[in-house]
């Protein structure tokens, strides 16, 4: 499209009033229920307090970590780990402390690792204890094991680098299929924006599930769109997920979830099979007749589908 097109379609382009820091969506600290975490048959809940409480302490771990070491540039801390609690905490951690976040893939090969850490200029890297070993060991980065007890760093002692709009809030890598893994680096105005943009439009919901891995940007809306809203963010294990994801979502009473078509379609399958859901957001591929047909309008029930596109794709201009 050229650009007299694109000025048409969008002739007044303008800010979103909300929020201008990642981290500042997320709603402030009470005992509502944030998180809630089911592996198997235990599950555990986590209060938007909690997750403040929990963030601020990384937080000032991270800035101790950094103390005396130059804060010029954004600073990108890399994260590896599977979608459990102190995920989530790791990213408003980050992001609180004036950082960026930088997902690695669970499964990437050390080479890729090595790269990504170098590429990011790597001080530290967040793990939890399961994954520590995924670390080359001839990585120049401190390894921060979040599910270990770290020890309390008093927050006046070290002042991290302070976060604006135009600040990284985090940095996505390609698949590298086609050559070098490129990062890809969306600021702190960019991302909230396109959350705000999406507030005005997507209907109530309650429990979101958190299915999307994070090196996969919609990542980013399944964490921090609900957080935005106050609703509860459900995590389960991708493994549990996989092998039978409308029972995780009948159990936890799953009522919004963003699926690709291909994932709704093959795991989904029917509206039947996941009753309570009242809402399909649709992301990473072209919508498909099948899932259209079982989750968009008809005589039998009015539509749950939406068609999305991800927060880094879609947020160009800012």
């Amino acid at each position: 499209m050229d650009r007299e097109n694109l000025s048409i379609c969008n002739v007044n382009p303008r800010q979103v009033a909300g929020p201008d820091l990642l981290h500042h969506l997320v709603a402030s600290s009470t005992d509502i229920t944030a998180i809630k975490y089911v592996v198997g048959d235990k599950r555990t809940s986590y209060s938007y307090q909690y997750i403040h409480d929990a963030s601020d302490r990384l937080a000032r771990l991270i800035g101790a970590l950094y103390a005396g070491l130059n804060q010029d540039t954004d600073i990108i801390v890399p994260i590896l780990m599977p979608q459990c609690p102190h995920l989530y905490v790791s990213l408003l951690a980050i992001l609180k402390f004036g950082g960026a976040f930088c997902p690695l893939n669970l499964d990437a090969p050390a080479d890729r690792l090595k790269f990504i850490l170098k590429d990011v200029s790597a001080k530290i890297v967040l793990v939890t204890q399961q994954f520590a070993n995924k670390i080359p060991s001839d990585c120049a980065v401190q390894i921060v094991i979040v599910d270990d007890d770290n020890p309390e760093v008093e927050v006046t002692c070290h002042q991290g680098p302070i976060a604006t709009p135009n600040s990284l809030a985090y940095v996505m890598y390609t698949s590298g299929s086609t050559g070098t893994p490129k990062g890809v680096g969306i600021s702190h105005k960019a991302a909230t924006q396109a959350l705000l943009a999406h507030d005005k439009h997507i209907p109530e919901f309650t429990k979101f599930l958190q299915f999307a891995a994070p090196t996969f940007d919609v990542f980013v809306f399944e964490t921090f769109f609900p957080l935005f809203r106050g609703a509860i963010l459900i995590v389960a294990k991708r493994e549990e997920m996989l092998d039978d994801l409308p029972a995780i979502m009948r159990l936890m009473d799953v009522d919004a979830c963003e699926l690709t078509p291909t994932v709704a379609g093959s795991l989904l399958k029917t509206r039947q099979s996941v009753p309570n859901l009242k809402l399909l957001l649709t992301i990473g591929e072209m919508l498909k007749e099948p899932v259209i047909r079982e989750f968009g309008g008809s005589d039998d029930g009015k539509s749950i589908l939406w068609a999305m596109y991800g927060p880094t794709e879609a947020t160009i201009h800012w």
